[in-house]
Parts: C-alpha cells; sequence; structure tokens
C-alpha cells in the first residue's frame, strides 16, 4: 500500500537527471563510488521530485532550472535515509527491497555517501538561483537552511531519537513528523514556485498544505507499519515498535488514526479548492494529493 510514484515520464526524466548531477566521479574512491551509485539507483518513488517538476513546468520554471531543484531535494531526502538507516539511528537493514547502503558498503562509506549528496544538492540549489535579485537568493537559502537544519530535519531526528525518553504523545508524534516529514516537502513546493516569481500570492495556504500533508503522510506510513508490516517495502518493517520510536498508530490506535486523516483531508480540501477556484494553475496540486493521498485513504478505509 505504497504511494504512487511519479509518472512514466517524470521517473526517467529524474533518473536522468539524478545520473547526470551525480557527485560520483571517474576519480572517486572506489567504495565510495559504488555507495554512490547503488543510492541513486534505488531513488524510490519520487514523489517530492515530481511535485517540483509539475510546479516546474506550470509556472513557466526553465526545464533545467527545475531538474536543479528537484535532484537536490531527491539528493537531501536520500542522504536522510541513508543517515536514518545506520545502526546508530534506526538500525535499519532493508530499504526499499534491498540491503541498506551502510549494510553493503559499511557505515563510514554510507555516511560519506550521503554527505557527498548533501554537497552537490547545495551546490545545485546555488546554482538554479544565481541568477536572481539577492533578496531571493537569500529567502531560498533561508528555506532550505530552515528545512535540513535544526529547525527541521535535525532536530526532528533528534526528537525521534530521544523519543521514549518523553511521554510519547500523538502531540510529539505529529511534531516529529513535520520536522521529519514536512521539511522537504515544504522545499518541494515552495523552491519552484520561489524561482518562478509565484511566491507572494498564496504562500500561507501553501504552506498550511504542506503541513497537513506531512501529518496526513507520517499517519499512513505508521499504520501501515503497525497493522501491515509486511506490506512496508520502502523501509525495514515494524522498527518503529522494536526502537519505541514515534507512531501515531501505537499512540492513539487504528480507529482514532483514520478518523485524524479523515479530518486533515478535510482541510486539505477546503484549502486547495479556494487555490483552485482562484487560479486554475493550482489544479496539479489537486491532482497530486488525488493520487498521493485519496486513493490511498480509500484503501484504508476499505480494510
Amino acid at each position: 500500500m505504497s504511494a504512487p510514484a511519479a509518472s512514466p515520464l517524470l521517473q526517467a526524466r529524474m533518473a536522468r537527471v539524478l545520473a547526470a548531477n551525480s557527485p560520483g566521479l571517474p576519480t572517486t574512491e572506489p567504495h565510495l563510488g559504488a555507495a554512490l551509485a547503488e543510492a541513486l539507483a534505488g531513488a524510490g518513488r519520487l514523489v517530492r521530485s515530481a511535485l517540483v517538476l509539475q510546479a516546474g513546468e506550470i509556472r513557466g520554471l526553465e526545464a533545467d532550472r527545475a531538474d536543479d531543484i528537484a535532484c537536490a531535494i531527491e539528493y537531501w531526502h536520500l542522504a536522510s535515509l541513508m543517515l536514518d538507516d545506520l545502526p546508530s539511528m534506526d538500525d535499519a537493514s532493508q530499504r526499499r527491497g534491498l540491503p541498506c547502503v551502510h549494510r553493503t558498503h559499511g557505515e563510514a562509506t554510507a555516511i560519506l555517501a550521503a554527505l557527498a549528496l548533501i554537497n552537490r544538492a547545495y551546490t545545485l540549489v546555488q546554482r538554479a538561483f544565481a541568477g536572481e535579485e539577492s533578496d531571493v537568493r537569500q529567502r531560498a537559502g533561508h528555506l532550505v537552511d530552515e528545512a535540513l537544519g535544526t529547525a527541521g530535519i535535525l532536530s526532528g531526528q533528534a526528537w525521534d531519537l530521544r523519543f521514549e525518553d518523553g511521554p510519547g504523545t500523538a502531540r510529539d508524534v505529529g511534531r516529529i513528523a513535520l520536522r521529519k516529514t514536512g521539511a522537504l516537502l515544504w522545499l518541494a513546493m515552495s523552491l519552484p514556485l520561489l524561482a518562478s516569481g509565484a511566491w507572494q500570492a498564496e504562500r500561507r495556504i501553501l504552506r498550511a498544505l504542506s503541513v497537513y500533508w506531512a501529518l496526513v503522510y507520517q499517519a499512513m506510513d505508521d499504520l501501515i507499519d503497525v497493522a501491515a508490516p509486511g506490506g512496508a517495502p520502502n523501509k525495514t518493517p515494524g522498527r518503529d515498535a522494536a526502537l519505541h520510536r514515534p507512531n501515531l498508530a501505537m499512540a492513539l490506535g487504528t480507529p482514532l488514526v483514520l478518523r485524524r486523516i479523515k479530518r486533515l483531508l478535510g482541510l486539505i480540501d477546503v484549502r486547495l479548492s479556494a487555490l483552485c477556484v482562484r487560479d486554475p494553475k493550482w489544479n496539479y496540486l489537486a491532482d497530486w494529493h488525488e493520487r498521493l493521498f485519496m486513493a490511498r485513504y480509500r484503501r484504508f478505509a476499505a480494510n
């Protein structure tokens, strides 16, 4: 019951972009180069990068700039997963049906490969915004810093690791989800719009949507981990319970989680409708929402 992948055309486009921008060079140490190649070959569903590319097409963003932003976000996502899987973090054995990078190439090499992807991603975003006015470049830098730093993913991971030390409430689970899942989702929405000059009008609604989507996305993954661990192909199943990590289904139970998801989907529908009425160009978000969330929710509700 995994989320749907990007369309075949976007998948093929992103595969080319990920390979073309790889930090691996002919002179790269062979084990590091192999780890990078393995990580990029198993890039997964490309949900975030597809959102970037769709935004770029609708908003008239140059294709090479959209590619750079999409690739950067995918590199950050891949790096976060590689670090997440380490023994000192989630101690995972599989990712997307294959052995984790650290299991194949060693922990040190996996860390270096993640750092290589992170470094290249910063370079790609810098290139995408190089021709913009200084205030736009500064805003892009602030968005990236907020998403990846101690206000975003790093803080979310730190709270995740210490989750068992606290009360472990549903509110705590949501706070972690917003930092870990919501940060890159917000970047995938905000950076292409900032680059296309469509930033000012609806950013508050878009920010709210990214929050609601992050909470729904994480809740659905938590349900899979608890209710159907054998059906979670993107990561080693059952790790939340084994490691006492945040999981909304464990905190609330499946019926309450489904009710929460339904309520969040209603809030999303209100804001999406408002966006699309103001400008039909936002219809791509409604289509994305239908494929990624509504179809998935109907399967949950039917079981």
